[in-house]
């Protein structure tokens, strides 16, 4: 009959492949089941192998969205708990001196400013660059070899021609080539003071000398006298 072909093989393939649009929920697989039994012929009952088939189908589709539905669940949860155990220590970095990515540099009149960055592989030639607020280079710092990892160059605050410089914010910039000319991968670094958190969205944000740095920037936490 037209109403048994509805529950063919092709129909129970689709309805546990997937739990997109075109997905059977498992109430329709049941239902569906249910009809055909209805409007199955007396004289020609469905086979056995048939119907304990699809029955099994139907207990696959039936696990298949429970432990979905518990996967989703747990994911959650164990979101939200990590999001509590990083909140809750971030508050005892308070005080703690930080190092993050980032190129911002801060500059106080009389106090030489530590320009901080990282190096992926030696350079044959690197050149660190101080830039104002315009974009322009005030000091530059010809580095020459340099080998891999991390390295830190002093900034007492003055431009190439020895006048010294407005306090303010300005930028570091790092130019690095190895012996054939290519380009060193590098990351300049931020230090400074962690003097409080903030929450956005859930997750706690840094705050060091006015400037907010999310917790995945971090690079490094050390107390305070490091």
């Amino acid at each position: 009959m037209n109403e048994i072909s509805l529950l063919n093989n092709t129909s129970n393939q689709s309805s546990i492949s997937g739990f997109g649009n075109t997905a059977m929920a498992k109430d329709e697989f049941l239902q569906l089941l249910v009809e055909q039994l209805k409007h199955q012929d007396p004289m020609s009952p469905m086979n056995s192998q048939d119907f304990a088939s699809q029955l099994a189908q139907f207990s696959s589709l039936e696990q298949l969205t429970n432990m979905s539905g518990m996967m989703e669940e747990s994911m959650k949860v164990d979101l939200m708990l990590t999001q509590a155990i990083n909140n809750t220590m971030s508050t005892t970095f308070i005080g703690k001196t930080i190092s993050a990515a980032g190129d911002k540099i801060s500059l106080i009149k009389d106090t030489p400013v530590d320009v901080t960055f990282q190096l992926n592989d030696q350079a044959e030639s690197v050149t660190v660059n101080i830039l104002n607020n315009a974009g322009k280079i005030v000091k530059d710092f010809e580095l020459g070899y340099t080998s891999k990892g991390k390295h830190t160059v002093s900034w007492d605050g003055k431009d190439s021609n020895g006048n010294s410089m407005p306090e303010g914010n300005y930028t570091m910039q790092i130019k690095a080539v190895d012996s054939d000319g290519n380009t060193v991968d590098s990351v300049t670094m931020v230090k400074g003071l962690i003097t409080g958190i903030k929450y956005t969205e859930g997750s706690a944000v840094f705050v060091v000398d006015d400037e907010e740095i999310p917790f995945n920037q971090v690079l490094e936490i050390n107390s305070s006298d490091q």
